[in-house]
């Protein structure tokens, strides 16, 4: 495992490998970027270097969906650098708000857990169709199939996860146990119940059966359970459904030819599309008390996915996601088959892979995240993969890549 220790200065002409970079402690707050970084998302990637930012016809620009219906595009964040193509600029952003609006709708309406649509045979829809045969689209079924290979079932996690959700909504800490099994008896009951079903094939187990068809097999005794319960939801991808919508909105800019741009969503996920070869950063956080600081940044170049884990809510998007306790206790979304607990191995984790799409950085992700504490041993063996970590030992960098571009953040451009 390498690690930061001694200050860097770096510039935009060059950035040379380091092994060694000390957190500055200095910079207090989240601070708010200069225009002359492209800003996606917290703790996502950023570009600079670029003339005419936000400013004419050219250059980077955030792309809008122009959709009426509900959308994925509201979790996410496009920038893309118009007029890179041999298309003009007009042409070319027009083409790209309307391939952009198409994906996230058809991305929504896909991995929805919530919502019914017709014709479109989503996570609703096999949720509602438990023990029947039903042909999903590719994407749905790809991703479905990544879970259940992974080996994993937290794809079945549905019921508790909304449990989380509802103690997540909570506005006092009152409210929040009401949902917490380390603080009521009785939920921790019916989480134990729920785990019993969940965690054997006997009870419920989607079943591959190829040309794009699955069934969810779901025995008697546990729709009873549900029925009785009130459990509508018996998969859900949950905290994971925005690495397989990224995935799949950047799949299909790239199949259109659409590449000199990033996207992000608003939970850590993120995919540069590779067609540009301007030097990217991507910011790191890292929270000291009450207090969140960007701390560094990785320089990259190229296509490269990233995937962010925090024990803490980051920005206001978060606010749904996690509760923290008057006690400073936090409760996370990321939930352990286990036991049914939401875990934490570290404050900050973010893999990140020139090769592996985010889908499956966050199979690599549950693995070693979804514990009690962190295993170095695992993210080491992520390395023959092509996939590094960056993770914070107290106010040191730790990352995985030998020849990992890390340096101070913003400091050329005067941000404070």
């Amino acid at each position: 495992m390498r690690s930061t220790r001694s200050r860097i200065h770096t510039s935009n002409q060059s950035s040379k490998p380091v092994e060694n970079v000390e957190i500055s402690t200095s910079h207090v707050g989240l601070r708010i970027v200069a225009v002359v970084l492209l800003v996606l998302v917290a703790a996502t990637a950023f570009v600079y270097g670029l003339n005419g930012l936000f400013s004419g016809t050219d250059g980077w620009q955030q792309i809008e969906a122009d959709v009426d219906d509900l959308s994925a595009a509201t979790e996410l964040t496009f920038m893309y650098d118009i007029g890179a193509g041999s298309e003009s600029a007009t042409t070319e952003r027009k083409a790209i708000v309307v391939i952009y609006s198409d994906a996230c709708e058809t991305a929504y309406q896909l991995f929805t857990p919530d919502n019914e649509y017709e014709y479109v045979f989503n996570v609703w829809y096999i949720n509602n169709h438990p023990n029947e045969e039903i042909q999903v689209e590719e994407a749905l079924y790809s991703a479905l199939e990544m879970m259940i290979e992974n080996g994993g079932r937290e794809l079945y996690l549905a019921p508790i996860y909304a449990e989380y959700e509802s103690l997540c909504f909570s506005d006092e800490d009152w409210q929040a146990e009401e949902f917490d099994p380390l603080y009521n008896d009785v939920e921790a009951e019916y989480f134990e119940e729920v785990l019993g079903f969940i965690s054997t094939d006997e009870h419920v187990s989607l079943e591959l059966l190829g040309d794009n068809t699955v069934r969810l097999s779901v025995s008697d005794e546990y729709l009873e359970y549900a029925s009785e319960m009130g459990i509508t939801s018996i998969i859900d991808f949950s905290w994971t459904t925005n690495a397989f919508i990224v995935d799949y909105v950047a799949d299909v800019m790239i199949e259109n030819g659409y590449t000199a741009g990033l996207i992000g969503s608003n939970d850590g996920f993120t995919r540069n599309l590779g067609g540009c070869d301007d030097l990217f950063t991507y910011t790191l956080y890292s929270k000291q008390g009450n207090t969140v600081y960007s701390v560094a940044d990785l320089y990259y170049e190229g296509a490269c996915s990233f995937v962010y884990a925090h024990s803490y809510a980051l920005t206001s998007d978060d606010t749904y996601s996690y509760y923290t306790y008057e006690s400073g206790d936090t409760r996370t979304p990321y939930i352990s088959t286990t036991d049914g607990l939401s875990k934490a191995a570290t404050d900050d984790l973010v893999l990140y892979s020139a090769t592996s799409p985010c889908a499956n950085l966050v199979l690599d992700l549950i693995d070693v995240y979804i514990a009690d504490e962190l295993d170095e041993t695992k993210l080491e063996s992520l390395v023959s993969d092509g996939v590094y970590a960056i993770y914070y030992d107290g106010f040191t960098v730790m990352h995985t890549e030998d020849e990992a571009m890390i340096g101070e953040l913003a400091g050329e451009f005067g941000v404070e």
